[in-house]
């Protein structure tokens, strides 16, 4: 049975690496934070059927306790 000796990997990236990827910045100037009852309305609008809607709607997940 024969043995291949490959090179070992380094276990940390170089920070060329790092400089290499994008880096985006986002800014949250003037977004509002989500408060209970922004939430409240977000979730009621994902649950009601839309026929223009292009993503499944919130499925109801199964109560744990019975």
């Amino acid at each position: 049975m024969s043995k291949i000796h490959a090179p070992r990997k380094p276990t940390e990236t170089p920070q060329k690496a790092a400089v290499a990827g994008r880096v985006f910045k986002l800014s949250l100037k003037g977004v509002p934070p989500v408060d209970a009852k922004m939430w409240a309305q977000m979730t009621a609008a994902a649950r009601t059927p839309n026929k223009d809607r292009r993503y499944p709607e919130i499925a109801e997940a199964p109560d744990a306790s019975i």
